[in-house]
C-alpha cells in the first residue's frame, strides 16, 4: 500500500482545556460551532455552555469535552476543505482515532459523538475516586518506556500507554509510581507532569472497561468500509474495514498506543504531507520531537 506524493489527515487527542481556550475558535469558525451544536443534540448535554464555562472542571468533565473536541475537529475539517478520497491515509491519536474513524467514514458523526460522551462514564463507572491518572515523560531516551517500567516500585503503578515522540512516552501512574517516574526521568535528562483530568489509559489495567464497552454500545447508524485507510493507533498499520476499524476502537483501552510508529509507517508508505487537524496542538507538538524523512512536510489548520 502506497501513499506516494499525497497526504494524510491526524487528529489530536483530548488534552487538558482552560476557559476560554476555545472561545475565538467557536466564535469564528461556523462549521465547528455548528458541529458542536449538533453533537450537543445527539448527547443531550449542553457542550457550547460547558465549554463557556470558567470552570475548569466543568470544562474538562469527559461526557462533555469528548464529543464537543469530536465536533469541533470535524468541523475544522470541513471548514478547511478536508475530504477524506483526497488523502492517503487518516489517523488520530486516543480520541483522535474515534475522530479519524469518522473522517474515513467508518463511523457516522452520531455514533462517535454518543460514543466519546459514553466512553468517559463507562471509565468513571469502573474507576470512580480512581488514584490512577496519566503523566508525561518528556525528554527521555527512547528506550525509556521499558526502563521505567522496569525500575517501578513493588506495588506501584508505572506503565507506559502511549509512545508519542521519539522522546515523549505517556505513563498510567499512581501515586508512588509517578513519584519514582519523576526521579527516573530526571535522572535520564528529561522531566515528568501530571495530565490534569485524565483517567488511566491504554493499559491492561482497563480490561473491564474494555469488556464493558464492547459489550454495551450499540451503534445506531451501518458501521462502513472506511473511504481511506485509517492508520490503527495501536499498531501503526492500516485498517480497511469497518470490522478491524471497530476492533482497534475497543481494543485501544487495553493496548499500548504506538503513535511514533504509525508516522514513521505512513512515511515509509510515501506519504509526503501531514496535514494536523484541530482543536489543540498535540499532534503537532509530537511531529517535532519525532524523526521522519526531511522531505516530509506538515501543516495544520485552525487550532
Amino acid at each position: 500500500m502506497s501513499g506516494a506524493g499525497r497526504r494524510a489527515v491526524l487528529f489530536n487527542p483530548q488534552v487538558h482545556v482552560r476557559p476560554g481556550d476555545y472561545d475565538e475558535l467557536l466564535a469564528t469558525t461556523p462549521a465547528a460551532r455548528r458541529r458542536v451544536e449538533e453533537a450537543a443534540e445527539i448527547v443531550g448535554r449542553p457542550l457550547l455552555a460547558d465549554l463557556a464555562s470558567d470552570d475548569p472542571d466543568r470544562v474538562n468533565a469527559g461526557p462533555s469535552i469528548r464529543p464537543a473536541s469530536v465536533a469541533m475537529a470535524i468541523g475544522l475539517a470541513e471548514s478547511g476543505g478536508q475530504h477524506p478520497e483526497d488523502a492517503a491515509f487518516a489517523a488520530g491519536i486516543s480520541l483522535g482515532q474515534l475522530t479519524a474513524a469518522c473522517f474515513a467514514g467508518a463511523m457516522s458523526f452520531r455514533d462517535t459523538v454518543r460514543m466519546a460522551c459514553a466512553m468517559p462514564q463507562l471509565e468513571d463507572r469502573h474507576f470512580p475516586d480512581t488514584p490512577l491518572g496519566t503523566a508525561f515523560a518528556y525528554g527521555v531516551p527512547e528506550d525509556f518506556a521499558g526502563s521505567a517500567e522496569a525500575a517501578a516500585p513493588a506495588g506501584a503503578v508505572l506503565t507506559s500507554c502511549a509512545l508519542t515522540a521519539d522522546n515523549q512516552v505517556l505513563f498510567t501512574t499512581d501515586a508512588a509510581g509517578f513519584d519514582r517516574l519523576v526521579e527516573l526521568a530526571f535522572a535520564a535528562g528529561g522531566l515528568a507532569v501530571r495530565v490534569p483530568y485524565s483517567p488511566p489509559a491504554h493499559c491492561a489495567l482497563m480490561g473491564d472497561v474494555e469488556r464493558a464497552f464492547g459489550a454495551e454500545f450499540v451503534h445506531e447508524d451501518p458501521r462502513r468500509d472506511p473511504v481511506v485507510p485509517l492508520v490503527c493507533n495501536i499498531t501503526g498499520r492500516p485498517l480497511e474495514t469497518a470490522d478491524a476499524v471497530w476492533d482497534a476502537l475497543v481494543r485501544q483501552y487495553t493496548h499500548r498506543v504506538d503513535w511514533v510508529g504509525g508516522l514513521r509507517w505512513m512515511a515509509r508508505a510515501g506519504v509526503g504531507s501531514f496535514d494536523v487537524v484541530g482543536p489543540g496542538h498535540f499532534v503537532q507538538k509530537s511531529l517535532s520531537f519525532t524523526s521522519l524523512p526531511s522531505d516530509v512536510a506538515v501543516t495544520a489548520g485552525r487550532r
